[in-house]
């Protein structure tokens, strides 16, 4: 029996929210995006006038105004966003159980059973796409395949407001021509190497041998190639049987370039204590520190390490975070964002062990220090004891990295 997915994709969700509080503002060019004052001027999303001038989700708020100079633009309103979200998984799950949210604008749902094909998957989708936009307001497009891959690239054919059906009749004559940026998981760095080696569309790599891509591009690559024949397996998983937390991270984009180790070490120590309290919080300790750094060019490169032991303790989470910045960026060149995430996790109680070693004894100094420090800004605010470290430039010191969990739609981590 061939399962049916539908991929569900609220169009421009955060502008369509924004336009359901105004309706006025339908009719001018908006973008919703970050806070431009914190440099978060990224594109969020827009409405479709401003798409018909060439604003693109991703785009940093500087770009697209030289597109429209009055160009209106907004911060979300992440209580009415988190609650139309919300609103519209309970719409999905009368359709189904099986609704897996990607982003909190997209959500797959499988309708598999006896006696359910592709039509009925069709009918269901309009349906569904029917009540969205009665109960709430807000209009999706939804894609229609037997795999998660195929139906996410189907929500993308058609916009706004429309059904879109990836069968085996016909995928290659609809997907086959598109850009491989198109796949999932297909970011800028990706795509430069494939462009490299000649592969331009999903049709290219499809037909192209998968040990190159795996000499390419490693494990992701065989994926890849998978993913562009609809060879996804993978179920569609209720919201009862979501994965357990695989990381905990921050990223924030500073208050000005970073073009020296005294300022990144202040970005890095409010990222690394944001962290460190979250994962104590929910009593997990982590082995891999990852780091990321994003040029003024927006570009991107991630890298990381295996710790010797676990840790919930920020300064060893910093440490570990300053050793890979040092090693990898080297002043050569100024950030506009840094990020830091810890993975690897598990129970924090695992590791409760008597140790006399003085490097033990020091972090053990290290973690009752930081529970310090979690009891006083629990009580009287994060502001109210900071490192030393922060007062060196306050415009970065004054970041507030649990405050700065801004929700990008899928589309902007392309």
């Amino acid at each position: 029996m061939d399962k049916v997915i539908l991929h569900a994709d609220l169009n421009n969700f955060y502008a369509s929210v924004a336009c359901l509080a105004s309706p006025a503002l339908r009719e001018v060019p908006l973008a919703v995006c970050g806070d431009p004052t914190l440099r978060h001027g990224i594109v969020l999303a827009k409405n479709m006038p401003a798409k018909t001038l060439g604003i693109y989700t991703g785009q940093t708020l500087t770009d697209a105004r030289k597109l429209c100079p009055n160009l209106m633009t907004m911060q979300p309103d992440f209580h009415q966003v988190l609650r139309l979200s919300d609103e519209v998984r309970g719409i999905m799950s009368r359709y189904t159980s099986h609704v897996q949210p990607f982003g909190i604008d997209e959500a797959w749902l499988d309708i598999s059973g006896p006696g359910v094909s592709i039509s009925t998957g069709e009918r269901v989708a309009n349906h569904l796409r029917h009540t969205i936009r009665e109960e709430t307001g807000l209009t999706a497009s939804i894609g229609i395949s037997d795999n998660r891959i195929f139906a996410k690239l189907g929500s993308d054919l058609k916009k706004p407001d429309a059904v879109s059906v990836v069968c085996k009749e016909n995928r290659k004559t609809v997907l086959d021509p598109l850009s491989v940026n198109d796949l999932l998981f297909v970011g800028r760095a990706t795509q430069r190497k494939l462009n490299d080696i000649g592969i331009y569309t999903i049709g290219h790599l499809a037909d192209i041998d998968p040990q190159i891509l795996k000499g390419l591009l490693g494990k992701n690559g065989l994926m890849l190639s998978c993913f562009a024949r609809g060879d996804d397996t993978s179920p569609v998983m209720a919201a009862v049987h979501q994965q357990t937390v695989k990381s905990v991270g921050n990223s924030v984009t500073t208050a000005h370039d970073v073009c020296d180790y005294q300022h990144a070490r202040i970005t890095l120590y409010g990222l690394c204590e944001s962290i460190a309290s979250r994962l104590r919080k929910h009593q997990l300790v982590g082995r891999v520190v990852q780091i990321s750094m994003r040029d003024t060019a927006l570009d991107t490169i991630q890298r990381q390490c295996t710790l010797p032991f676990a840790t919930d303790c920020s300064y060893d989470i910093f440490a570990y975070a300053f050793d890979l910045l040092t090693r990898y960026w080297g002043e050569k060149y100024p950030l506009r964002s840094l990020g830091v995430c810890v993975s690897q996790l598990s129970p924090a109680d695992e590791l409760l062990q008597l140790s006399f070693l003085p490097e033990d004894a020091r972090r053990q100094r290290n973690a009752t220090l930081d529970r310090t420090v979690d009891q006083i800004r629990d009580r009287y605010g994060h502001f109210s004891i900071q490192r030393a470290v922060m007062l060196y430039d306050r415009a970065l010191g004054k970041i507030n990295p649990e405050e700065e969990h801004i929700i990008h739609p899928v589309a902007f981590l392309k």
